[in-house]
C-alpha cells in the first residue's frame, strides 16, 4: 500500500512537472524572459508592455520567490488601467496597500 502511494506521488508530481514546461514553452515572453539575469522584472515588464494583468500570475509560477515582482505586475496594470479589482490579486500586503492607496482612492 505505501508503494503504491509513492509511485502516485511520482506519477502526479511528473504530470505537474510536464504540464509545467508545456506551457512554460507556450508563453513567448517567458521563453524570451528565462536567461535573462533579471528574469521576473524582465517578464514584468513585458506583460506591463502587453498590458496584459492575467499573466502577471505567471510570475509566480516560474519565479516563485517573486512576491514582489508579481505584486508590481499588478501594481502597475491596476495604476495604468485604472482598475482596483487588480489591487486584490497581489500577495504582498504592503503592495497591495500601496495598490489600493494609489488606485482605489
Amino acid at each position: 500500500m505505501e508503494m503504491q502511494k509513492i509511485l502516485f506521488l511520482c506519477a502526479l508530481s511528473a504530470f505537474c512537472l510536464m504540464a509545467m514546461v508545456t506551457f512554460a514553452e507556450d508563453d513567448h515572453i517567458y521563453l524570451e524572459c528565462k536567461d535573462h539575469p533579471r528574469g521576473p522584472w524582465c517578464y514584468q515588464e513585458a506583460v506591463e508592455q502587453h498590458n496584459q494583468p492575467e499573466l502577471c500570475e505567471n510570475i509566480l509560477k516560474y519565479w516563485p520567490k517573486a512576491d514582489g515582482v508579481h505584486g508590481w505586475c499588478y501594481y502597475q496594470l491596476a495604476m495604468k488601467n485604472k482598475d482596483c479589482s487588480l489591487c486584490d490579486r497581489i500577495h504582498a500586503a504592503d503592495i497591495k496597500k500601496m495598490c489600493r492607496l494609489d488606485v482605489c482612492n
